[in-house]
């Protein structure tokens, strides 16, 4: 008869601290981790010390978690949480809103060495100078795996001049890659990505959290005129329609009073805008220019007090308000 198997204790306690963590946080973020290195990781948890808690767990332990914490607290969503995880995942437990993570590690990069066997995305370049590797064998790596041109001087090998060893779009090989590294050549921009996360019930994806936010906010402002169209179009009064459409009821009442054959005193400003952009229509079309628009609001002349301080130093200045009635 066979034993029943005993879990390890680590196991355990690895799935209660798991726990405890998503029950004293709204937020969890699945990062990827294949190609970050431990630096990183540690650098990271220092900005993040009071902020957040990255917690790295076998994939086997993290989906017990889930499971476990889902049913204690009847979330929405864990299921869907736990069939996304990739293969090399850690966990980014926080209460700050998941944008603003996403912004803390945007503004946390790191340069790094090439991957052996990875297509680089930037043109590599070993710079001209001390090297610090004393000379021996190193110096056939780096002209024959390399091709730099090398010197000795005061017993360590010099690069004589800036050298491009890769183009963007190449691969890196292995024995390239170690030897950049022996270089100290760290060519590779590397930011901590967020895979997607889970928000108190809800599922944050990576197309939402790094989507193009400008040509988001243009695309919801021409989403929003051309829905107040449709609306205004058919009908619909509320709080968004109502304003355009008494202005809209408003033109096409001038409209039709300009067509009547009778006069309203109140209005004579609008019947002498409506004669004058009429007029440089006429003569947009027949001289080609147009016409000076002529003032329509009356003016009162100020009453000017003719009267002389009694000291006879002047007249007694006009203000703006001493000019209009």
């Amino acid at each position: 008869m066979i034993g029943k198997h005993e879990i390890p204790q680590w196991k355990l306690d690895e799935v209660e601290h798991l726990v405890g963590l998503f029950k004293d946080n709204s937020n969890v973020a699945v990062i990827e981790v294949a190609k970050l290195n431990d630096r990183q990781i540690q650098e990271m948890r220092k900005i993040l010390r009071g902020k957040a808690t990255i917690r790295m767990s076998k994939k086997s332990l993290q989906l017990r978690a889930i499971d476990r914490y889902r049913k204690e607290s009847k979330k929405e969503n864990l299921d869907e949480f736990a069939e996304k995880i990739p293969g090399q995942a850690a966990f980014c437990f926080t209460n700050l809103n998941i944008f603003e993570l996403k912004k803390i590690f945007n503004q946390s990069e790191w340069m790094v060495p090439a991957k052996p066997n990875e297509i680089t995305p930037v043109d590599i370049w070993v710079s001209a100078g001390d090297t610090g590797l004393p000379t021996g064998q190193v110096i056939s790596e780096l002209n024959m795996t390399l091709r730099l041109p090398t010197s000795i001087q005061n017993d360590t090998i010099w690069i004589r001049e800036d050298t491009q060893t890769h183009h963007a779009g190449d691969i890196v090989d292995v024995k390239q890659a170690a030897v950049l590294k022996k270089l100290g050549v760290n060519p590779i921009e590397s930011l901590i990505k967020i895979h997607y996360a889970w928000s108190d019930g809800g599922i944050i994806p990576k197309e939402i959290l790094y989507m193009d936010m400008e040509q988001f906010q243009k695309d919801l402002a021409s989403a929003y005129f051309s829905a107040q169209n449709l609306a205004l179009e058919l009908g619909i009064v509320d709080k968004e329609t109502i304003k355009p459409m008494i202005q809209k009821a408003h033109r096409g009442a001038l409209g039709l009073l300009f067509k009547l054959p009778v006069y309203f005193e109140d209005l004579r400003d609008e019947y002498i805008r409506k004669a004058a952009s009429n007029a440089n229509a006429i003569s947009a079309m027949v001289l080609g220019g147009d016409l000076p628009v002529p003032e329509t609001k009356k003016k009162k002349e100020s009453k000017k007090d003719e009267s002389k301080e009694e000291d006879g130093k002047g007249d007694e200045e006009v203000g703006i308000g001493g000019l209009f009635g």
